[in-house]
């Protein structure tokens, strides 16, 4: 493992009733089944796939990973880059990034998400709905600040076709609703991975929620299906990028990991452009330091597969001392 190894007790009490789906839905998160989206209320659409689709179980396994969280690093974290597999095999580095702004003070959490259910589009789809719905309740959406968005005219717009069905967004929802109970939430699918626009659609969105307590939260997993140590080199390679604030450098590192032609390699971070809108919005609002927190893949889980993983990692971003911390990704494997 990249990091001290750790097994997770809430892992365990999801191998049983999540191991089946987990397999078929969770280390290979190209695709997602059909939701059932409503116009106010988004229904769950991986409820029992992704994570459990029953309270108690859900909530005991968020709170079990978020115990077993590395404690917090950020000064004032504005942003968080979080994995969006399922549970089984991410759910410890997703509460890694996530225990970063537990306790804080936020009026606002944008999670920003990728698009594995309909192709590239311009800009990014706002959801202007009433709530996402999951096992622990509706979370409420900010639909006033999603209208005032697509308003701006900034290349967000109000379809909600690429939410329905779409996982990455979803998973991030329960620890939301654990970590920062009652705060709404304002879903965002990014449907172009061209660093210009994502630094457009970036500095909009925090021209948009600069006056709030927001938090940022980009959701992506990493190396999609290369063998062990060819994920963990492209994982550290991507996530180092990421603590520079630069939709560019990130861009710029994913293009050399796919250029060095790893074997079995087919994308170095699904959600690249939820990433870059992130970084771009985070360094508007002020954020002038990162940090990587974890870093892991599918083939550190009980049931992974050093043959062919993804990977996973969780890096914040915040205002206090400038710089980059890479320290984690440099522990002994």
């Amino acid at each position: 493992m990249r990091n001290p190894p750790r097994t997770p007790r809430a892992a365990w009490v999801l191998l049983p009733s999540l191991l089946a789906a987990s397999l078929l839905f969770s280390a290979s998160t190209c695709s997602s089944p059909a939701s059932t989206a409503t116009a106010q209320v988004r229904e769950p659409a991986v409820a029992g796939q992704f994570y459990p689709q029953e309270r108690e179980r859900l909530e005991a396994a968020v709170r079990g990973f978020l115990a077993d969280a590395l404690p917090a690093r950020a000064q004032r974290p504005l942003a968080l880059v979080v994995p969006h597999a399922g549970y089984l095999f991410s759910g410890q580095i997703a509460a890694d990034g996530w225990r970063q702004a537990q306790g804080r003070k936020y009026d606002l959490i944008v999670i920003l998400g990728t698009h594995h259910t309909v192709p590239d589009f311009p800009g990014a789809s706002v959801y202007a709905g009433g709530g996402f719905r999951t096992p622990l309740g509706v979370a409420p959406v900010d639909a006033r600040t999603a209208r005032e968005l697509i308003a701006a005219g900034s290349g967000f717009s109000g379809d909600e076709r690429p939410h329905q069905g779409e996982h990455s967004v979803e998973v991030q929802v329960p620890f939301a609703q654990i970590v920062l109970p009652g705060v709404p939430i304002l879903p965002v699918i990014v449907g172009t991975e061209d660093p210009g626009e994502c630094a457009r659609l970036g500095s909009a969105l925090a021209r948009v929620i600069g006056p709030r307590l927001a938090l940022l939260v980009a959701s992506t997993d990493l190396s999609h299906y290369p063998e062990y140590d060819a994920a963990v080199a492209s994982d550290r390679a991507v996530l180092a990028a990421m603590t520079t604030l630069s939709p560019e450098a990130l861009h710029a590192a994913i293009a050399a990991q796919m250029g060095a032609r790893r074997p079995g390699l087919e994308t170095c971070a699904c959600g690249e452009g939820a990433v870059m809108v992130a970084l771009a919005a985070a360094k508007a609002l002020g954020a002038n330091h990162g940090a990587v927190i974890a870093a892991a893949n599918s083939g550190d889980t009980p049931v992974g597969d050093h043959a062919r993983v993804v990977g996973y990692g969780a890096v914040v971003l915040g205002a206090g001392a400038a710089g980059a911390d890479t320290s984690a990704l440099a522990r002994p494997a």
